[in-house]
């Protein structure tokens, strides 16, 4: 071992010195350099737009773009083409085949020496990160660290297979073409993924895929199967290459063993049977690790043993647009097939999941639309159905990300965070689940109609509760909550008051451990002299919660299209609450919104906690004059009257303590959040939904429903200036590779003299 380690190590020592002693290996280096660097400066060019898609910029250089495979093939078809076509063509190959060394000791140290001059033509890049880190990027260390990963070992396996190409001829030229074609068939077999209906074996191209596999390692996704076939492709070429080298030492005398003695073609079936059964048990059992910082692709605990626990088989059916040119698009994709993979992984047959092109099975989309009631809108940009049973729901692209806002509360097209395993976990809870939660609505008091299409009514909300498996219906008399199997009663925006009974019956349902939402704006006289009263401000004041009279206003924050009675909540409102970090700090639009705050003094007996969910900004108020609500005054704060910010409008309430079972109550200051003409429209609030729908997860305490929360998708070059960008140009394009040919000029030189 000793012996054969000290033969390889003297080879691989003179292969290296034979790249650097050389101008052409320094020419080599110099345009690799060059090609990279320019891959680099067009990503960070690229990335520092504010709309870019997610990812950092070595994530993208990594990423299997073709840029990168074409400076990867450079190496890899030049640098071995002379290691073993050049000594046979020179003759110097008899000298070290009738030295005592062996044919593995020759192979494995020139693949050392070819191997070590790649790492080195890649150890510049890392000034890469050092100039991202030095401008002030936020760098993940583990796509990093995975892309360099994949890329040694990928230029290992093609090393592997050019040296082998290198035993075959005494041309170097030959040689770097078979190394060139063995490349690029590769890549072509990859590319033939999209192309096949059989799901096995569009799998197995997509394993053996080069893009695959570098966009994996450049996002974070370590996968043992990719790594075993690059080892495997290793092994057996460092082996093809060992026989076509000991051929050409001439016969085995006749004295050897028999072993040795044996048919090559024996050999050669033996290996590609142990690689075939490798390879399989490889694909059963593997590991898919994810070494991003925010561990964005992992599940969490909670999704895993819902996998785990599923009662029946799920089915999603996947509308996406594969051939699609927006970035944004292509990186909802990417981010949505490994998370596919991964439910499959664990909930095994139980999960299935099938991706439908509509551009290529319309007839499949249109179906869909119609029976699951997607919209058109809905359907252009993508869509998830997922199917159990007679239950189904319906995930949307706007449900699985959050986007970046602008200055305005407005969604970008760049991505901030994704949400697609809360969805997928919602979906899956809702289509399995036998016993749905009932979602009451109060009626008869002026509430907003669950049924209604209108401005004013509720219709989309009702079919969004709906369509998260919630079942929905209009409660006439409240008294009737229990017996009807409510398990949240939802008071919204009544304009009559409340008889004493209707409040002595949501009394006793809360005291009973029933769940309660009320959502109550102010509301005037019919004069509009003065604030009315509807019961619903004594009830609160039960578990102290004061409803105030008047309208909360917020200019720093106003809406530029609706005035200052609508203003943005953001992500300093919200106060801190298992609801609100659910919901994950996006913007949030409250429309004619009164007060609600807890109480300076408690009730004597009540045993609850409340929070605080969500306020105004310190410049805001509460507004008591009724000629400036009215539209007759203008809107000025005034210390005597109006109540400084910031102000509170929404606020949790959790009993724990007796009398009664523990229960959850939310008083949200308006009703308006969800009314049709918010959730459709030139005012599309969508979050606004989100937050209310968010509210009756945790009242049903669904946890698991929104629990697994928004995870950051990361960019790194947001902030890059135009000096930045130029600077990367100059340093990387320009002098790296210089400084490269200087060196090699100075080897010149030096050889010379």
């Amino acid at each position: 071992m000793t012996a054969l380690l000290a033969a390889t190590l003297a080879i691989l020592r003179r292969e290296w010195a034979a790249y650097f002693r050389t101008p052409v290996g320094w020419a080599v280096l110099a345009l690799f350099l060059a090609l990279q660097g320019l891959v680099f400066w067009m990503f960070v060019q690229f990335l520092a737009r504010p709309d870019a898609p997610p990812g950092g910029v070595m994530e993208w250089v990594f990423g299997g773009t073709m840029l990168y495979l074409v400076a990867l093939a450079l190496l890899v078809t030049v640098l071995p083409m002379r290691l073993l076509a050049e000594e046979r063509r020179s003759g110097t190959i008899e000298p070290l085949l009738t030295a005592p060394v062996a044919p593995i000791e020759v192979v494995l140290g020139k693949w050392l020496g070819a191997l070590g001059f790649f790492a080195a033509a890649w150890a510049p890049t890392l000034l890469y990160v050092v100039y991202l880190r030095a401008v002030g990027a936020s760098l993940d260390p583990g796509p990093i660290a995975a892309g360099y990963l994949g890329t040694l070992l990928i230029g290992g396996a093609a090393l592997a297979v050019g040296l082998c190409a290198s035993a075959v001829t005494r041309n170097q030229l030959v040689a770097a073409t078979l190394s060139f074609v063995a490349f690029f068939a590769v890549l072509l077999v990859g590319a033939l993924e999209g192309q096949v209906r059989a799901p096995a074996l569009a799998a197995a191209l997509r394993r053996a895929s080069l893009f695959r596999m570098m966009e994996d390692f450049g996002h974070g996704i370590v996968d043992s199967r990719p790594v075993l076939l690059l080892l495997m492709v290793i092994v057996l070429a460092l082996l093809a290459a060992t026989a076509l080298l000991g051929r050409l030492r001439g016969p085995q005398p006749v004295d050897a063993p028999r072993r040795r003695r044996a048919p090559g073609w024996v050999a050669a079936l033996l290996l590609a049977a142990i690689a075939a059964m490798t390879q399989t048990l490889a694909g059963r059992h593997y590991l898919r690790g994810d070494w991003t910082r925010s561990s964005l692709y992992d599940l969490a605990p909670r999704t895993v043993s819902v996998l785990e626990a599923l009662p029946r088989p799920v089915e999603a059916t996947i509308f996406v647009y594969p051939r699609r040119d927006s970035e944004r698009a292509r990186a909802i994709a990417g981010l949505l097939r490994e998370l596919v993979e991964r439910c499959k992984r664990v909930a095994g047959d139980r999960f299935t999941a099938t991706f439908v092109d509509p551009d290529r099975d319309p007839e499949r989309a249109e179906a869909a639309s119609r029976r699951y009631g997607i919209g058109a809108y809905e359907m252009g940009q993508g869509a998830i159905v997922f199917s159990s049973g007679a239950r189904a729901k319906v995930v949307t692209w706007e449900d699985l990300v959050e986007p970046e806002l602008d200055e305005d509360g407005d969604a970008t097209p760049a991505l901030r965070a994704w949400r697609g395993e809360a969805a997928f976990l919602s979906a899956l809870l809702s289509v399995t689940s036998d016993d749905p939660p009932r979602i009451c609505f109060s009626s008869g008091h002026g509430e907003p109609d669950i049924e209604s299409l209108e401005d004013g009514g509720y219709g989309t909300f009702a079919d969004l509760l709906r369509r998260d498996g919630d079942e929905v219906r209009a409660l006439a008399r409240l008294g009737d909550a229990a017996s009807a199997g409510c398990r949240v009663v939802v008071v919204a925006e009544p304009q009559q008051a409340l008889s004493p009974a209707e409040l002595e019956a949501l009394g006793k349902l809360v005291d009973g451990g029933g769940r309660l939402l009320v959502m109550a704006g102010p509301v005037f006289t019919r004069d509009g002299g003065a604030f009315a009263h509807v019961g619903l401000e004594t009830l609160a004041g039960r578990f102290g919660v004061r409803l105030g009279d008047n309208l909360v206003v917020d200019p720093s924050r106003a809406s530029d299209v609706e005035g200052p009675s609508v203003w943005a909540a953001g992500p300093a409102s919200y106060g801190a609450h298992p609801l609100t970090a659910r919901f994950g700090g996006r913007l949030t639009y409250w429309p004619r919104t009164r007060a609600v705050a807890p109480e300076t003094a408690a009730p004597p007996g009540v045993g609850s906690r409340i929070t605080i969910l969500v306020r105004t900004s310190p410049e805001g108020w509460g507004e008591t004059d009724l000629a400036t609500i009215r539209g007759d005054a203008d809107l000025t704060f005034d210390p005597e009257r109006d109540r400084k910010g910031p102000v509170s409008v929404a606020v949790a309430v959790e009993r724990v303590l007796p009398p009664g079972p523990p229960t959850r109550l939310v008083f949200l200051g308006t009703g308006r959040l969800v009314m049709n003409v918010r959730l459709a429209g030139l005012t599309l609030r969508d979050y606004d939904a989100d937050f209310v729908m968010s509210t009756i997860a945790w009242l049903t305490e669904r946890e698991e429903r929104a629990g697994v929360g928004p995870k950051p998708v990361g960019r790194t070059a947001p902030g890059l200036t135009a000096d930045d960008v130029s600077r990367s140009f100059w340093l990387f394009v320009v002098g790296l590779p210089l400084v490269t040919l200087l060196g090699g000029a100075a080897t010149w030189w030096r050889r010379r003299a």
